[in-house]
């Protein structure tokens, strides 16, 4: 039964199990990791990391439009490649008593 349940899941995979499988986190990648998806290169992921330089973390992905070069269309070809990860926020503490 588990074999078949195995190959069935093998032939039909659902699509909410591959949500975020294989995307890259935009606000935490290298260059290398940037260079390394198809489409980016060597001077866009240059000018990504220069806009999270200058600007802070993308608080979303329609942000990377913002980007020198990357224009619409690219922005939608690499919309399934990346995803943004929590932004960089200060963390409030309570003071202990």
């Amino acid at each position: 039964m588990f074999a078949l349940v195995l190959s069935v899941g093998l032939l039909f995979p659902l699509p909410w199990a591959e949500a975020n499988v294989n995307k890259v986190d935009i606000n935490a990648a290298s260059l290398e990791q940037l260079e390394a998806v198809k489409g980016v290169g060597q001077d866009i992921a240059h000018n990504i990391l220069a806009y999270k330089k200058d600007h802070g973390d993308f608080k979303s992905f329609d942000d990377l439009g913002k980007v020198k070069g990357v224009g619409k269309v690219r922005l939608e070809a690499l919309r399934e490649t990346f995803t943004v990860g929590s932004t960089a926020s200060p963390v409030e503490t309570s003071p202990t008593k």
